[in-house]
C-alpha cells in the first residue's frame, strides 16, 4: 500500500515539473562575452560581400569571419551603426564619432576617423544608422545627416528628432515628429497620408510589396502606399501587444521583430504564420538590440547581453531548444498515432512533428519512470525496455511485465510469432504470448552474461551478443529456445575486448562497428574480418565507428568521432557517394548509446545529451551553402610566433617573402560556416619545391610546416559543400628565402673568390715551378755532396765489414782454438789414463817368461810418450793460435829466443786464461810441474815479483 502510494506521488510530481507544453525549435547558435571578449550591447548588424559579419559594440566594431572574433574600437567611442561598402570600406558610427576601416597587411583593420574633419561647433550626437545611395554615404544621428561625398563630408540639419532612417527603392526617408519624411536634394519632405504616425516611436521602414512597411514600437505595424497609411494585421499582432518592439529586418517571406521584453517574433507575411523564439527557445537573452538577415539566410540578433544567430535553412532543429527539460535522448517511436520519446527520466509522450515552434502536448507515461534504453513495436504494442523492466503499452494502457529487471533490448523470433527474447543485464530471457498477454516465460539457460547489443540473425535461434566487458558472441540456441546448445566468442588482436561494438546488417552482411574498424562475419570460415569494402567507401581504412545502420533507403548513416554522418545510396548509379558536408551533431550525441531514426524520406529523429534532434536531410536535394574560405592568418613559429601575414576581405596577392631563419610557419584558415552543428571539413596540400597530396578531410583549420628549405610555395586549402559542386578552393603564394651563403651575391663572391683563387694558384705555379728549378740545382749538388758522403760511408762500411768479417773470423779461430785445446786435453788424459794402466801391467809381470811382454808393453808406453810431446795437433794448435793472436808465437820466438817448445805452449795456454789443472794435462806434467814451469818461465820473461805473468802475455800480443 505505501509503495502504491510512492508511485502515485511520484507520478504526480513528475506530471507537475514537467511543461505541459513542447515544440520542435530552430536552431540557435549563441555567442557570448566570453566568445567576442567586448562589450555587452550589440546594435547595428552588417555583413561583406566575403560573408564576414561585422556588429556595433559598446566597444567599437565587432568582426567575426566564422573562426575567429576581432574588435577594433572607434577612439574609445560607443559603436552604434555599421554598414559594409562596396569600395573596401566598413563604414561605423558612435557616440560623437564616426569613419571607417580598412584593411592593412597583417589581416586587421585601421580605423580612419571622418567626424574630426567637422566644426567642432558642430553637436555630432550619436549615429543610429547609416545607409549608402547615389554614391553618397549617410550617417544618420538624432537630429542632423552627416553623407560623404566626393571624399568631403557634409551635413543635413533637421529641426526634430529623427526617429528613425531608411533607404528604399534608393530614396532616403526618415521619421519624425511630422510623420514620414522623403529627402529630396538636401531637403526632407513630407509624405501626404502619413500623419496618422507621427506621435509614433517608429523601430522600423522596411519595403513590402512595392509598399513601405512602418513598424512601431507599440502601435502595430503600417502600410504606406504612397497616398494613404493603413494599418497591417498579421500573425504579429498578439506579440506586438504583450511586447514593446526595438528593431526590424525583412528578407523574402520573412519579417522579424525584436522586442526589449520576449526575443524575436519570426513572421510569415506569405503564409501569416507567426513563430516567436525568446529564451525557452534558445536565445541567450530576450532584449534585442539588433536584427540582420545574412546572405545564407541566418538571422543574427544583436542582443543586450551577446549575439544569436538563428539559422533559417538549418536541417537540425531541437526539442525544448536544447534545454535538457525531459532528459537525455535514447529511444523514439512512432505508434498508435503519437510520438513515444525514452529518455533517462523515463518515457514521454507527445505529437508527431509536423510544424516547428508549434506548441504540443508533452506528457509523462505513467509509472515508466527511469533509464528508458529501447522502444520496439510488435503485436501491434509498444514494448519498452528499460532499467526498471519492460513496459507494454496499447492504445488505451500501460502494463509492466512482472518478474524481470534490467532490459536493455527486445528481439522478435522468426517463424514464433508468440515468442520474444529481451537481452537483460544478466543473460537472455524468453517472452511468451498466452491467452493474448504477454508474460514472462523462463531464463535461457546457458548464458549468463549482459547483453546490451542483441541482433538476431535470419536463423529463428541464432542470436548476436556484444558488451564491453565480455565482448562479442555468436550464441546458437536450442529448437525450444530454452537453453544455449553453443556459444562462441569472436574477439581477438585486431578486435580487442574492452570497447563496446555495435551490431547491424548492411547489404544483407553482418556488420560489427568498433573503434577498431569494420568488420563482416564470413560465414563459411565461421569468423570475423576486416570489412575493408565498406571502410573504402566510407572514406577511412580502421575507420573508428560507434555506431552504424543502413536505412531502408540504403543510406548508411553511422557515427565517428562523436559525429554522425550520412552516406547516401545513388540509385541510377548503384553505388555510395560521399559528401563531407553531411556530418551533423558533433559533440552532442550519447557516447555508445547513439540513436537515430529514419521516419520517412525526408525526416531523422535523433537522441542527444539535450533531449533530441530532428533532421529534415532532404532526400535528393542538397542545402547549398555560399561559403567564402579564406586564408586568415600565417605566423612565424620560431622561438616566439609572430604575425607576418593576414586576410581581409581586401588583401595583397603579392608572393610573401620570408627569410631563411624564418622558415618555420603555422597557417590559419577559416570559412564563414555560422551553423556549428554543422561541420565543416578540410584538406590542404603545399606544393612548389615541395610536392604534397592533398590531405584528408579534418575539421582542423591549422597547419604547420617546419624546415622548410628555400625556394617558391604555394598553399591551398579546400572544403566540400555539396556533391554536386567542385570543392571551394583558396591558396596564397610565399618564398623562403635562400640562406645568405646561397644567395645570388654570395655565388657572385664565390665566383669572384674562385677566380683569384684560380690566379693566385697559377701564380703560385708559375713560383713553385721556377722554385722548383732552383730546387733541383740544389738537389743535385746535394746528391753530389751526398753520393760523395755516401761513397766514403760505403768505404767506411765495407772496411767496417771486413772488420766485422775478420772479428767473425777470428771469432771462428778462437772456438777452433778452443775446441783444439780441449780436444788435446781430452787425448792427452786418455793416453795418460792409457799409460797408468799399461805401467800398472808392466808392474805386474815380473816371472821370467815373461820378459818378453814387459818389453812389449815398455815400448807402448814410450810410444804413448812420444805421441803426447810431439802430436801434430800441438802443430795445428800453434798455427791456429797464431792467427787468432797474431803470430804471438813468433812475436815471443823474436823476443824471447831462449824459450823452448814447452815454455812456448805454457805462455799461450796462460794467454788463454787456463788453469793450472787444465794445462798439466797439456804438457804431459803434474800440476806441480805446472807450477814450477811457470816460476821458470817468469825468471826467463824477467818478470818481477809483483809483475802479472798473464798481463804480460796479455800486452804481449798487442
Amino acid at each position: 500500500m505505501r509503495l502504491s502510494l510512492f508511485y502515485f506521488f511520484y507520478c504526480i510530481l513528475s506530471l507537475l515539473s514537467l511543461p505541459a507544453m513542447a515544440s520542435w525549435q530552430r536552431s540557435v547558435t549563441n555567442y557570448t562575452r566570453h566568445d567576442y571578449k567586448a562589450g555587452n550591447q550589440n546594435w547595428m548588424i552588417a555583413q561583406h560581400d566575403n560573408g564576414w559579419m561585422y556588429f556595433a559594440n559598446n566597444k567599437g566594431l565587432l568582426e567575426f569571419d566564422g573562426d575567429e572574433w576581432d574588435t577594433y574600437s572607434i577612439n574609445n567611442a560607443k559603436t552604434r551603426a555599421v554598414k559594409a561598402g562596396n569600395d573596401g570600406k566598413i563604414y561605423v558610427g558612435g557616440m560623437g564619432q564616426f569613419g571607417y576601416f580598412v584593411p592593412n597587411r597583417l589581416g586587421g583593420l585601421d580605423y580612419v576617423c571622418l567626424s574630426d574633419s567637422i566644426s567642432k561647433q558642430t553637436d555630432i550626437g550619436v549615429i543610429w544608422n547609416i545607409h549608402i545611395a547615389g554614391g553618397r554615404v549617410y550617417f544618420q544621428s538624432d537630429r542632423s545627416i552627416f553623407y560623404l561625398e566626393n571624399n568631403k563630408i557634409k551635413v543635413i540639419k533637421y529641426a526634430y528628432e529623427i526617429k528613425y532612417s531608411a533607404i528604399i527603392g534608393n530614396r532616403f526617408y526618415i521619421a519624425s515628429k511630422e510623420g514620414l519624411l522623403v529627402l529630396n536634394g538636401n531637403d526632407f519632405s513630407v509624405l501626404a497620408g502619413t500623419e496618422d504616425i507621427a506621435s509614433f516611436k517608429v523601430v522600423g521602414l522596411l519595403p513590402l510589396n512595392n509598399k513601405i512597411l512602418v513598424v512601431t514600437g507599440r502601435n502595430g505595424l503600417f502600410l504606406y502606399d504612397g497616398v494613404s497609411m493603413a494599418k497591417y494585421a498579421s500573425a504579429a499582432d498578439p506579440f506586438m501587444q504583450a511586447n514593446q518592439l526595438f528593431c526590424a529586418a525583412i528578407k523574402d517571406s520573412f519579417l522579424a521583430l525584436g522586442s526589449v521584453q520576449d526575443g524575436v517574433l519570426l513572421l510569415n507575411h506569405e503564409k501569416n504564420r507567426a513563430e516567436k523564439i525568446s529564451i525557452s527557445n534558445g536565445l541567450q537573452n530576450k532584449t534585442v538590440l539588433g536584427l540582420f538577415f545574412d546572405r545564407e539566410n541566418n538571422l543574427w540578433l544583436g542582443l543586450d547581453n551577446g549575439i544569436d544567430c538563428i539559422h533559417l535553412d538549418s536541417p537540425l532543429f531541437s526539442l525544448y531548444g536544447n534545454k535538457s527539460l525531459i532528459g537525455s535522448g535514447y529511444a523514439s517511436y512512432y505508434y498508435n498515432g503519437k510520438f513515444y520519446l525514452g529518455t533517462n527520466q523515463g518515457l514521454y509522450v507527445t505529437e508527431y512533428p509536423r510544424q516547428l515552434n508549434e506548441n504540443v502536448d508533452m506528457q509523462f507515461v505513467h509509472s515508466t519512470e527511469g533509464q528508458v534504453w529501447a522502444l520496439m513495436e510488435y503485436d501491434q504494442k509498444l514494448f519498452c525496455s528499460s532499467d526498471n523492466g519492460i513496459f507494454i503499452i496499447d492504445a488505451n494502457s500501460v502494463s509492466h511485465l512482472d518478474g524481470l529487471r534490467g532490459v536493455w533490448t527486445m528481439k522478435s523470433v522468426k517463424n514464433r510469432p508468440d515468442l520474444l527474447i529481451a537481452g537483460t543485464y544478466n543473460g537472455l530471457y524468453l517472452l511468451k504470448k498466452d491467452e493474448g498477454k504477454w508474460t514472462l516465460s523462463r531464463r535461457v539457460e546457458g548464458f549468463k552474461y549482459s547483453c546490451k547489443m542483441l541482433f538476431a540473425e535470419d536463423l529463428s535461434n541464432v542470436f548476436w551478443v556484444a558488451n564491453k566487458e565480455r565482448g562479442i558472441f555468436r550464441v546458437t540456441l536450442s529448437a525450444d529456445l530454452t537453453h544455449v546448445i553453443k556459444v562462441k566468442n569472436y574477439n581477438s588482436t585486431t578486435l580487442p575486448i574492452g570497447n563496446n561494438t555495435y551490431i547491424s546488417k548492411v547489404n544483407n552482411e553482418i556488420v560489427i562497428s568498433s573503434r577498431e574498424g569494420l568488420f563482416r562475419y564470413n560465414q563459411i570460415r565461421d569468423c570475423l574480418e576486416r570489412f575493408s569494402w565498406l571502410e573504402q567507401t566510407l572514406g577511412d581504412n580502421n575507420i573508428s565507428c560507434s555506431f552504424l545502420e543502413q536505412d531502408q533507403y540504403r543510406d548508411i548513416w553511422y557515427v565517428t568521432d562523436g559525429t554522425l554522418k550520412l552516406l547516401r545510396y545513388n540509385k541510377a548509379l548503384k553505388s555510395y557517394i560521399k559528401n563531407e558536408n553531411e556530418s551533423y551533431l558533433k559533440g552532442s550525441l550519447i557516447e555508445d548509446f547513439e540513436h537515430i531514426r529514419i521516419y520517412d524520406d525526408n525526416l531523422a529523429v535523433i537522441g542527444t545529451e539535450e533531449g533530441f534532434s530532428l533532421l529534415k536531410f532532404r532526400r535528393n536535394i542538397q542545402k547549398k551553402y555560399p561559403l567564402n574560405l579564406q586564408i586568415r592568418k600565417v605566423y612565424l613559429t620560431g622561438g616566439k610566433d609572430s604575425l607576418i601575414y593576414g586576410r581581409s576581405f581586401i588583401y595583397n596577392t603579392a608572393p610573401l617573402v620570408i627569410s631563411y631563419s624564418n622558415n618555420s610557419l603555422r597557417i590559419v584558415y577559416s570559412v564563414n560556416n555560422y551553423d556549428k552543428s554543422l561541420v565543416t571539413f578540410y584538406s590542404c596540400k603545399l606544393s612548389g619545391d615541395r610536392e604534397e597530396e592533398w590531405s584528408a578531410y579534418s575539421e582542423n583549420n591549422t597547419k604547420e610546416y617546419t624546415d622548410l628549405k628555400e625556394g617558391h610555395y604555394t598553399f591551398s586549402v579546400k572544403i566540400i559543400t555539396d556533391k554536386n559542386k567542385k570543392p571551394i578552393v583558396t591558396s596564397f603564394n610565399f618564398e623562403i628565402l635562400p640562406p645568405w651563403y646561397r644567395t645570388w651575391w654570395v655565388y657572385s663572391l664565390y665566383a669572384l673568390v674562385g677566380t683569384l683563387l684560380l690566379c693566385y694558384i697559377y701564380y703560385k705555379i708559375v713560383e713553385s715551378r721556377k722554385k722548383l728549378v732552383l730546387q733541383k740545382e740544389q738537389e743535385i749538388i746535394k746528391q753530389k755532396v751526398k753520393f760523395k758522403k755516401e761513397s766514403e760511408l760505403k768505404d767506411k762500411t765495407i772496411d767496417s765489414l771486413k772488420e766485422e768479417n775478420l772479428q767473425a773470423e777470428l771469432s771462428h779461430k778462437s772456438e777452433e782454438l778452443i775446441r783444439t785445446t780441449l780436444n788435446i786435453v781430452r787425448k792427452n788424459e786418455i793416453l795418460q789414463n792409457i799409460r797408468k794402466e799399461a805401467l800398472g801391467i808392466s808392474h805386474s809381470i815380473n816371472e821370467e817368461n815373461l820378459v818378453s811382454i814387459r818389453r812389449k808393453t815398455l815400448r807402448l808406453i814410450n810410444q804413448i810418450d812420444t805421441n803426447m810431446e810431439h802430436d801434430d795437433d800441438l802443430q795445428a794448435f800453434q798455427t791456429t793460435f797464431d792467427s787468432v793472436h797474431y803470430d804471438f808465437f813468433k812475436c815471443l820466438e823474436e823476443q824471447f829466443p831462449e824459450l823452448n817448445n814447452k815454455e812456448k805452449m805454457l805462455c799461450a795456454y796462460i794467454k788463454m786464461n787456463l788453469m793450472s789443472k787444465e794445462i798439466a794435462p797439456l804438457l804431459n806434467i803434474s800440476v806441480r810441474g805446472v807450477e814450477i814451469s811457470r816460476y821458470r818461465l817468469r825468471k826467463k820473461l824477467n818478470l818481477g815479483e809483483k809483475d802479472n805473468l798473464a798481463e804480460f802475455l796479455q800486452r804481449l800480443s798487442k
